[in-house]
C-alpha cells in the first residue's frame, strides 16, 4: 500500500475532529474555504456542450472495427477493462474550452480525481520547452541558430560530428535534428538519488543513461533525442542563471495561465494529495507513486488537462495573431519547415487546412496526448496514470473526432477472414527480433493467434486474420502483423520491425 493511501484518510479524520471543536464563526470560515477549493477544481462544460460530451463519454470504440461491428462503450467501462485508475481530459472547440472532465481515483480505493489533479505529462514537456525558447528568442535572450557552446558554461559537448559549418544549436536541438544521442528517459524511483543535468549528459553516476554524443552531422536528419533537450535545459540555466522550473514559470506557464503546471523536481509535498499515482499495466502502483525526472525539459512536467488545453488555446490565438504571449510570426516559424511530417516534435496529421499538430508523452506509470487544429481551434488533451493508458487515450481522441467531425483519428474498418486451423498452427512458435533483442511467442487459439511478450513488457495481443495482404492479422488497438515464409524460415513484420521464428521450431 502506498504511504499516501495511509496518510490521506488520517488527515480526513484529524480535519473532521478539529472542525467539530471550532467556534461557529471559524467553522463557517472553514466551510467557505472548502467551497472555494471545490470550485477551484471543478470541471467545465459550456452550456451547449453537454450533448457532445455525452457522445464522447459513451463513444469509445476500438481502433480496428471488424466487419463494421459497432462496439461503442463508455469511458468508465473501458477504464475498468484496461485497469486504468484515472483519466483526465479537455476538449477544445472553435478556439474555446468546450468541456473538461475527470474519471477514476488517484489509486484504487483512493481519493477521486478531479480537474485539478496533477498527472505526469511526459514528453508533452518538450513542446512547452520549445515555446518558452521561442519567447526567449523574441526577447533577445537567445539566438536559436547560434552555436550552443556560446551559451554553455557548466558543460561542453564532446567532440563528434558537429563543425563550424554544422554546429549544434538551440534550433536543431529542439527540432530533434541535432544528431545527439539518447532517446527517452526512465526517471528515478523515489528511493534513488537524482543526478544533476551535467551528470546525465556525461553519463556519470548516479545517472541511469549513457553519455550524450553527437553521432550525426547536425541539421541533416531527424532522430528523437531526449538528451538534446537536456542540453537545452543546461544552456538556458547557464544563460539566465536560474533554475529550469523558474525559467518555465516566468516565460511560459504563468503568462499562459497554466495554473497547476509545474516543472519542480521533486514535486512539492503540498501537491501530493492532488497527484494521481502512476500504475503498471497490471494495475499495481509504481513504487513510491511515480519516478522523478531531473530531465525536466524532456519529461519533467506535471500538469492538468486544463493546463495543457490553455497551452493549445494560446497557440491557436498566436496562429491567428491574437495572442499576447506568442507572436504570429513565431507560431508560423514553428511549422514552416517540417521534416518527415514532424515540426519541433509535433507530428503533423491531415492535409491542407485540416492539419492537426499532435504530441504524445509517456513516463513510468503515465501516458498522455494532445492535438490541435491551429486554423479551426479544435483540439483535445488526455492524461492517464497507467502504462496502459495510451489505448484508452487513443479511443478518446477517436470519439472526439467522430463527435466533432474531424478528418483524423478515425476507426479502421476491416473484414474478418476465416483461416484454416492448419494455416494458423503453421505460424506458431517463438519469434526473435535480433536488432531489437525482442522475443515473442505465438500460439493458436480457436480462429486467432495469441502474441505473448516477456512479463511486464506488453499485454498479450489476440490477433485476428483479416482480408488484405496474405497472412495479415490485426488487433483492435490497430496493431497489424504480417507473416511470410522466406527460405523455409517463417518471418513476421510487427511494430515496423522484422522477426523470425527460431529455426528449431519449424512446424
Amino acid at each position: 500500500m502506498n504511504k499516501y493511501t495511509i496518510i490521506l484518510p488520517l488527515l480526513s479524520v484529524i480535519a473532521g475532529s478539529a472542525e467539530a471543536k471550532l467556534p461557529q464563526n471559524e467553522a463557517t470560515q472553514v466551510n467557505n474555504n472548502q467551497l472555494v477549493e471545490e470550485k477551484r477544481w471543478q470541471c467545465h462544460t459550456k452550456l451547449n456542450a453537454a450533448g457532445r460530451k455525452s457522445r464522447v463519454e459513451n463513444g469509445m470504440m476500438p481502433h480496428v472495427v471488424f466487419d463494421g461491428e459497432i462496439k461503442a462503450s463508455s469511458i468508465e467501462s473501458q477504464m475498468l477493462k484496461s485497469k486504468l485508475p484515472a483519466l483526465s481530459v479537455a476538449v477544445i472547440h472553435k478556439g474555446q474550452l468546450d468541456w473538461s472532465a475527470a474519471w477514476g481515483r488517484i489509486e484504487a480505493n483512493g481519493t477521486p480525481v478531479d480537474c485539478g489533479s496533477l498527472f505526469q505529462a511526459g514528453s508533452l514537456a518538450k513542446p512547452v520547452t520549445v515555446l518558452a525558447a521561442m519567447r526567449l528568442k523574441e526577447a533577445g535572450k537567445i539566438d536559436l541558430d547560434q552555436n550552443i557552446e556560446t551559451y554553455l558554461t557548466s558543460y561542453a559537448l564532446p567532440a563528434g560530428f558537429q563543425s563550424k559549418t554544422h554546429p549544434v544549436t538551440f534550433r536543431n536541438l529542439l527540432s530533434h535534428t541535432s544528431g545527439l544521442t539518447t532517446g527517452g528517459y526512465g526517471g528515478y524511483a523515489q528511493n534513488e538519488p537524482m543526478p544533476s543535468d551535467q551528470q546525465i549528459v556525461r553519463g556519470e553516476e548516479p545517472s541511469n543513461t549513457s553519455k550524450v554524443m553527437v553521432e550525426k552531422e547536425p541539421g541533416t536528419s531527424l532522430a528523437y533525442s531526449g538528451g538534446g533537450y537536456t542540453v537545452v535545459e543546461i544552456a538556458l540555466q547557464d544563460q539566465l542563471n536560474q533554475d529550469f522550473h523558474q525559467i518555465m514559470n516566468q516565460w511560459l506557464l504563468r503568462p499562459i495561465g497554466m495554473k497547476q503546471a509545474d516543472f519542480s523536481v521533486p514535486l512539492a509535498k503540498s501537491k501530493h494529495p492532488h497527484t494521481a499515482l502512476g500504475h503498471q499495466i497490471d494495475g499495481t502502483v509504481v513504487q513510491g507513486g511515480w519516478h522523478n525526472h531531473p530531465e525536466q525539459a524532456a519529461a519533467g512536467l506535471w500538469a492538468t488537462a486544463t493546463d495543457m488545453a490553455m497551452l493549445l488555446l494560446e497557440l491557436h490565438k498566436g496562429y491567428k495573431g491574437e495572442s499576447e504571449v506568442f507572436s504570429q510570426s513565431s507560431i508560423h516559424e514553428l511549422l514552416a519547415n517540417p521534416i518527415e511530417n514532424h515540426a519541433y516534435g509535433f507530428r503533423m496529421m491531415g492535409q491542407g487546412d485540416d492539419v492537426f499538430i499532435t504530441h504524445y508523452g509517456g513516463t513510468m506509470g503515465y501516458q498522455a496526448g494532445m492535438t490541435l487544429n491551429l486554423k479551426t481551434g479544435d483540439g483535445a488533451v488526455y492524461l492517464t496514470n497507467s502504462n496502459n493508458g495510451s489505448n484508452l487515450g487513443s479511443a478518446f481522441l477517436r470519439a472526439v473526432s467522430r463527435t466533432y467531425q474531424w478528418p483524423v483519428f478515425q476507426e479502421e474498418n476491416v473484414q474478418r477472414l476465416k483461416q484454416p486451423v492448419k494455416v494458423l498452427k503453421s505460424l506458431t512458435g517463438t519469434y526473435t527480433f535480433p536488432d531489437q533483442g525482442w522475443h515473442m511467442s505465438v500460439t493458436h487459439d480457436s480462429d486467432t493467434l495469441r502474441f505473448d511478450f516477456p512479463a511486464g513488457n506488453r499485454l498479450p495481443l489476440v490477433m485476428t486474420p483479416i482480408q488484405g495482404r496474405p497472412l495479415e492479422f490485426a488487433h483492435e488497438t490497430g496493431v497489424h502483423a504480417y507473416f511470410k515464409n522466406k527460405e523455409n524460415i517463417m518471418h513476421i513484420q510487427l511494430f515496423g520491425q522484422i522477426g523470425q521464428r527460431l529455426s528449431n521450431e519449424k512446424q
